[in-house]
């Protein structure tokens, strides 16, 4: 697996549509995305009270921010080789610049540079997630090897 192609067309789609979502979420009028934000929300501190986790001493617009780009730093470190998954988080903090500007341009939208900050965390759990399963994935491979040439 370690010489597996990186830019594959599903490897594309995933990261396009996590583009999408974020500018879909990020872009389109407050009132139309209120709803969905709210039952977000919702679910994120149900869930993580079942799993007996700490609830986040945030308040859910950073809690909403961190989550919103978290797939979309998986989802574009995925498409880079691991010594290239870094160039992800400035490509978040790209993306999340663009959308706050952007949002000076919408009416009922309220651009906030914490919000960048917030956006940019995400990409880089996302980011950090997809080269931890990849240094993973190597050493195991590299075990394997190591096992079967015995």
């Amino acid at each position: 697996m370690p010489n597996a192609p990186v830019l594959t067309p599903a490897r594309i789609l995933v990261a396009a549509a996590a583009l999408a979502v974020v500018g879909v979420l990020t872009l389109a009028p407050r009132a139309l995305i209120r709803p969905y934000q709210e039952r977000a929300v919702d679910v994120f501190f149900l869930v993580a009270e079942r799993w007996g986790g700490a609830t986040l001493a945030h308040n859910s617009d950073v809690v909403m921010n961190i989550a919103l780009f978290v797939p979309l730093g998986i989802a574009v470190a995925a498409l880079l080789p691991l010594r290239f998954a870094l160039v992800t988080v400035p490509f978040g903090a790209a993306v999340s610049l663009a959308v706050e500007t952007a949002q000076s341009l919408i009416p009922g939208r309220v651009p906030d540079v914490d919000d960048v900050l917030h956006n940019t965390i995400g990409a880089a759990v996302g980011t950090v997630i997809v080269i931890l399963l990849r240094l993973t994935t190597r050493a195991a491979v590299r075990a394997g090897e190591a096992v079967s040439r015995r």
